[in-house]
């Protein structure tokens, strides 16, 4: 920093632009390989986001991720017990599996001997091992003071205006509203406010979101082939949700046949043209939301945010049940179309996260997990190839292989949304995400995933090729859901190592523990 200067300066070796989860993590995580990160955003801490649901594979990311950059205070996370034990004043919530009801317009929900209607897909054992729901609030700005706490240089509320090239390296300026020593507490005002900055870095890394920090800068645009998914949303947090266990038991259903208590989990409420989630957290606020086709839902006609909640809600009786007393308590939001999928995500000097480069939809609990495989292969580059020539044949391979994540995702969740007309095919076709989910899983409690390794097993041409195939094939009313199910069976049996798409299990799947 220049000593007397009214301008800011910092020289750093990345700067992380962003300061979510993924961007926190990212410039602890180069703290501890001895690179000097600089940790940059536009906006200060607690603040509301979304993307709250962690996995398996996520969570052995995150653990691994601890134990090898030797960040002890983040592994806790990794797990729901450990979070509790370790850090209970950070809310979460108990993330079991995952939970899927179908609902018919206008018709209440009546739960089936042989629950068609169902889908339960176990995520742990018990509790003790169980994944999270993450109140973002309370998670990023831990994650941001842990930041702060390790002396890596922090700005928040700051304004990058421009990006300039410079040598082989970056220039970036702008003005922030609080410097490096305000950052011990985050959200505090105090310090000078409008100070402009010079930041100095060989790299730029973006972790920026729906902000896009440096698709803006160097102008890069959408990529080509665009995304199959469309859906937009509408959601907040809410008190007084009902337990859908005690709507569902009183239909009659038959609650001692599911693997774990369906609330538990990432809940989705499905019906034709779209879904919704409810992520309850343990303080008794729930995440909820829908997402919806836009062409069979129209923003423009919607009307106001609670018009349109209310609107859906009068077409689906037993959610409406459950939402009965649910009040928001956080402001609504409402959006156009969510998905993106810029053209580049990454170049010589320069990387986007995963959820950066790309958004798709809540479905499936897939974002925050690719944006960890991210993190991870990312870190496996930067050790091995910081400073070497090497660095950008490995950038160009990431970006590759990222494009290859996004599109494979793009197909698990636009066939999902194909098939929610005709539930079977949805149940079939979401086979592709848990068959791979679950085998990704196990190779790492085993030991043998290589790092960085595909996410969902996208780079390989054959589950590609058949994936594209079933996304035709869920809309062909000449192939019998039977038929389709039983294809996709015989597609995912090198993956299939718990019994998905068995009939005898009715779409009832506990958690297995798999021999090494």
């Amino acid at each position: 920093m220049a000593g007397g200067s009214t301008v800011i300066e910092i020289k750093a070796d990345i700067a992380v632009m962003g300061a979510g989860f993924s961007g926190s993590l990212m410039a602890m995580l180069l703290n501890q390989i001895g690179l000097r990160p600089v940790l940059i955003d536009r906006g200060s801490h607690p603040r509301f986001a979304v993307g709250e649901s962690s996995t398996p594979v996520a969570n052995l990311i995150l653990e691994g991720l601890a134990k090898r950059y030797d960040l002890p205070r983040i592994a806790p996370f990794a797990n729901y017990a450990s979070w509790k034990r370790t850090y209970p004043e950070i809310v979460c919530g108990l993330k079991r599996g995952f939970s899927y009801f179908h609902h018919t317009f206008d018709q209440d929900f009546q739960p089936r001997a042989d629950r068609a209607n169902e889908l339960m897909v176990a995520a742990s054992l018990a509790d003790d091992d169980a994944d999270t729901h993450w109140l973002r609030s309370d998670f990023d700005q831990f994650l941001a003071r842990e930041v702060a706490s390790m002396g890596i240089p922090y700005f928040e509320r700051a304004s990058i205006d421009t990006l300039t090239a410079c040598g082989a390296g970056w220039e970036l300026s702008g003005v922030a509203n609080s410097s490096p020593r305000d950052v011990g507490d985050i959200g505090d005002t105090a310090g000078p406010l409008g100070e402009p900055i010079r930041i100095r870095a060989d790299f730029v890394l973006d972790a920026s979101g729906d902000g896009g920090f440096l698709a803006k800068q160097l102008g890069i645009g959408l990529h080509p082939a665009g995304m199959m998914t469309r859906s937009r949303a509408l959601f907040s947090h809410f008190t007084g949700v009902a337990k859908w266990q005690d709507l569902y038991a009183a239909r009659g259903g038959d609650v001692a046949g599911h693997p774990y208590r369906c609330d538990d989990a990432a809940l989705h409420h499905v019906f034709d043209g779209g879904w919704m989630w409810v992520l309850p957290f343990d303080n008794g606020v729930t995440s909820a939301g829908f997402s919806l086709d836009p062409d069979r839902f129209p923003r423009e006609a919607a009307g106001t945010p609670d018009a349109e909640w209310s609107a859906l809600m009068s077409r689906l009786p037993a959610v409406a049940e459950q939402f009965a007393q649910a009040k928001p308590i956080v402001s609504w939001r409402q959006t156009g179309r969510m998905q993106r999928r810029l053209a580049r995500s990454a170049g010589p000097n320069w990387v986007m996260l995963p959820n950066t480069a790309a958004f798709h939809d809540p479905l499936h609990s897939t974002g925050n997990t690719f944006t960890l495989v991210g993190i991870e292969r990312l870190m496996d580059l930067f050790e091995r190839c910081w400073g070497k020539p090497e660095l950008a044949e490995g950038l160009t391979r990431y970006d590759q292989l990222v494009q290859q994540e996004i599109e494979h995702v793009d197909r698990i969740v636009s066939g999902s949304f194909a098939g929610f007309r005709e539930f079977e095919r949805m149940i079939a076709l979401s086979m592709f995400y848990f068959s791979t989910a679950i085998w990704s899983e196990e190779e790492r409690r085993a030991g043998r995933a290589v790092r960085g390794a595909a996410y969902l097993s996208a780079n390989r041409p054959e589950l590609r090729a058949a994936l594209d195939q079933a996304v035709r094939d869920i809309r062909d009313p000449a192939i019998s859901s039977s038929d389709f199910t039983d294809r996709i069976r015989t597609i995912i049996q090198p993956f299939n190592r718990v019994g998905l798409c068995d009939p005898g299990r009715l779409n009832m799947y506990p958690y297995e523990i798999i021999p090494p």
